[in-house]
């Protein structure tokens, strides 16, 4: 019989106590996983955080532990969130489970005030746990006098924290990938005659000379259809390659990162865009495709425009100067390993954020 942890919580910020009490409930319960769900709005308390930024930082503060898995059913329900209805839910999943909830100890004496306690205490064991040291009211206080919070938090969610600018990649961060689906561009190519490894190794090789401004989409097709020993696509070839690669771009918006920017411009940092992009998918498809995601921004910086890519540090340079702050101040997300890479390099928080629907 499996064995699944409930860890509920406003977590307005999730801290390094609450991964410390989960990750204790796991090992001492012998549980086989702790679900850890952010509260829409707590009962107890008044005023929860913006939800976006908080199941950001729950997700990224318990990505290094296997047995935490974060659960947004009480963000994506909305309204007061009681933990009778989200422990129906939990027993819905796991119906053969054993359920058991973890709960601070000085919470214990309101169970009786809880919605329809008989029930709760019939379906779950509580694990009553000691209040940390940290406490999400300190980190709050600290980051309102401008005093760091590294130690108490997490690092990825002191990086968001301290941040005074979050700047987002486009395609898949602020757009979901089509290379994660299946990609029917591949398959159009291939029923052309380009196997999909010769495309995949073109497409990589050649794809950032057109985001650099130094080539045409139609040069890059070009240059893509002749390493197959093919001849340069027909203006039909051509528009359906638009469709399916650059239009294929735009064709998912991701509602999370959306509402993540509204969040942190809500909270005062700056945004920005630093995105390898070329002119015409800028004027053509991000302009009249992400009107809303435009009008948050403070600075971008699009690598067509100004013959630069990442991962060089030049692109990186100009998105800090254009934002008027220093790297160390900068968190940069993007869903490329070498250029969350680069951008550490060159001083800047940075870590690496992948769209979801």
């Amino acid at each position: 019989m499996k064995r699944i942890g409930i860890f509920g919580g406003s977590f307005n910020p999730i801290h390094s106590g609450h991964i410390g009490v989960a990750l204790r409930a796991a090992s001492e319960h012998s549980l086989d996983k702790v679900l850890v769900i952010p509260a829409a709005c707590n009962p107890f308390k008044e005023g929860c955080g913006t939800a976006a930024l908080r199941w950001t930082l729950v997700k990224y503060a318990c990505a290094p532990h296997p047995v935490l898995e974060p659960w947004d059913f009480e963000l994506r329900r909305g309204g007061v969130s009681y933990s009778i209805d989200t422990v129906r839910a939990v027993k819905e999943l796991y119906p053969e489970a054993e359920l058991f909830f973890i709960i601070g100890e000085d919470n214990v004496p309101d169970i009786p005030r809880w919605k329809e306690t008989d029930e709760l205490v019939r379906l779950v064991k509580f694990i009553p746990f000691p209040r940390t040291p940290e406490s999400s009211t300190e980190v709050r206080h600290r980051l309102a006098a401008g005093e760091p919070v590294a130690g108490l938090v997490p690092p990825p969610v002191a990086d968001f924290l301290e941040a005074k600018g979050v700047v987002f990649d486009f395609g898949g961060v602020i757009s979901v990938s089509p290379r994660n689906e299946g990609w029917p561009l591949v398959e159009f190519c291939e029923s052309l005659g380009i196997s999909k490894e010769s495309f995949n190794r073109s497409w990589d090789l050649h794809r950032a000379k057109w985001d650099g401004g130094m080539c045409s989409f139609e040069e890059l097709y070009r240059l893509t259809f002749a390493d197959a020993g093919l001849p340069p696509p027909t203006p039909d070839q051509l528009e359906r390659l638009w469709e399916l690669d650059a239009a294929g771009w735009v064709k998912t918006l991701s509602r999370e990162t959306l509402a993540l920017m509204k969040d942190l411009k809500a909270a005062g940092k700056k945004i920005g865009i630093l995105s390898n992009m070329s002119e015409d998918f800028y004027e053509r498809l991000y302009l009249p495709r992400c009107a809303e995601h435009h009008a948050l921004v403070d600075a971008e910086v699009i690598s067509g425009f100004e013959k630069l890519v990442k991962p060089e540090r030049p692109i990186y340079d100009l998105a800090a100067s254009r934002l008027g702050l220093e790297p160390k101040d900068l968190l940069f997300l993007d869903d490329t390993e070498p250029n969350v890479t680069a951008a550490r390099r060159w001083g800047w928080r940075s870590l690496v954020y992948r769209a979801v629907r």
